[in-house]
């Protein structure tokens, strides 16, 4: 497989909907030591508004779907974490407006783009232990992938691999932003939330691209 279609997004999103909200209590454990400790429940009503937007999205092109399904995310889970996530997606999705499918290349302006739209909603820059210091290393490992023309799911095992290791590198970072600006030198050891929560997702689309490619 080297393109994903709309029903392949359409599919995917489904499955992240089904899955994230199993990590929902790990990751209000996580927040609760660097901010307020609503993560979880912000995803799992957030995940539950893309699940009940997906049905109006069948006839859309990936563009549409895929920055709609961020709005709808807000709108289910106004918070922080929603408004970027939703920028994001809106970021992403207005990238491929109008495609009907997407290939690996397609997909690291996708990430660079939701990594620009989150830069300008929240003024973060990366380094500052955001959801920047993951989204960045992606859409670079996406790029790179794509250079070197290799299949969509190696691309995506790339990205995913990197993600990790930048989520790890967030441990050492000190917090600049939101509740961990407060602590500072004190969120020091502790992976940001919201990197983390995007590291999961991006794991769930490792194992779906993986699994659709056998």
């Amino acid at each position: 497989m080297q393109r994903l279609t709309t029903q392949h997004v359409i599919n995917f999103l489904d499955t992240l909907t089904e899955q994230m909200p199993e990590h929902a209590e790990s990751l209000r454990e996580l927040d609760a030591q660097l901010g307020d400790g609503d993560l979880g429940i912000t995803i799992t009503l957030g995940m539950n508004g893309i699940k009940e937007g997906l049905s109006d999205l069948a006839d859309e092109d990936v563009g549409t779907i895929v920055a709609r399904s961020g709005m709808s995310f807000n709108r289910a889970a106004a918070s922080t974490f929603g408004v970027i996530f939703a920028s994001a997606l809106m970021s992403a999705g207005k990238q491929v407006k109008g495609k009907d499918e997407i290939t690996l290349g397609d997909l690291g302006d996708m990430f660079e783009a939701a990594a620009a739209g989150v830069a300008a909603r929240g003024g973060a820059q990366p380094g500052e232990k955001t959801v920047l210091d993951v989204l960045t290393p992606m859409a670079e490992a996406l790029r790179e992938a794509a250079e070197a023309h290799v299949s969509l799911v190696e691309g995506v095992q790339s990205a995913q691999q990197r993600c990790q290791e930048a989520l790890e590198a967030t441990k050492g970072m000190e917090g600049k932003h939101g509740r961990a600006g407060w602590l500072r030198a004190r969120s020091v050891g502790i992976p940001d939330p919201g990197a983390t929560a995007v590291c999961l997702m991006m794991d769930c689309f490792r194992e779906f691209v993986e699994q659709d490619s056998a």
